[in-house]
């Protein structure tokens, strides 16, 4: 199965100064750039970014493709991405929330290789799924291009139609033992706290 991978960037964080969520610096480093380091590094086809304004990731040298249709939140990022794979031969596509600094390398491992078989494979936690940290195979393509074009914009609506295999509580434990992976950034302190977390990553200084 070849997989790509997709951040799906959103639109400016307005609790944050407006600046765009994966240009906010965790550890020194941008979300962006901590994303982008681990998908590389995943053995996936290919990587690229969905966002509206290609310009702030043109130094990270990552193609940018546009929402399809506005205003469609994480549902049209997701179909963004999969008209994204065209014909480069991917199967389906990983997408990753820019605001998410700590998804673990297994867990990207494992979205990545799980159940070649699946319309999806998602997380699904006591606090329910995240979409923007699953795979979606391009067969899903017709499905959510009609959901999208007709307003219909709940992910989790979509996926209890479909042939999902969820990653549950007791394996993701074992993914992603400090539970940081789901992590998003959405405030000041949410940023501060990340920060503070980003401080005991290997070759973080005391």
């Amino acid at each position: 199965m070849k997989v790509a991978g997709a951040i799906i960037a959103g639109g400016p964080a307005k609790r944050l100064g407006g600046v765009a969520k994966p240009f906010l610096k965790v550890g020194g480093r941008a979300i962006a750039e901590r994303q982008l380091d681990l998908l590389r590094g995943a053995a996936l086809v290919r990587v690229f970014v969905v966002a509206n304004d290609p310009a702030p990731w043109a130094a990270l040298g990552v193609d940018v493709v546009p929402d399809l249709v506005g205003g469609s939140g994480p549902l049209g990022g997701i179909h963004a991405a999969l008209t994204a794979l065209g014909d480069d031969g991917c199967d389906a596509v990983v997408c990753l929330a820019g605001d998410l600094p700590f998804v673990g390398a297994d867990l990207l491992a494992t979205l990545r290789d799980r159940a070649p078989w699946a319309d999806a494979v998602a997380p699904r936690t006591a606090r329910g799924i995240e979409p923007l940290c699953a795979r979606y195979a391009r067969a899903l393509l017709p499905a959510i291009d009609g959901a999208v074009r007709a307003g219909r914009l709940a992910v989790h609506e979509m996926l209890e139609q479909r042939a999902v295999d969820w990653i549950a509580e007791a394996e993701l434990a074992a993914l992603d033992p400090d539970g940081r992976s789901f992590f998003n950034v959405n405030t000041p302190d949410d940023l501060a706290r990340a920060d503070a977390m980003a401080a005991g990553e290997p070759g973080q200084r005391p």
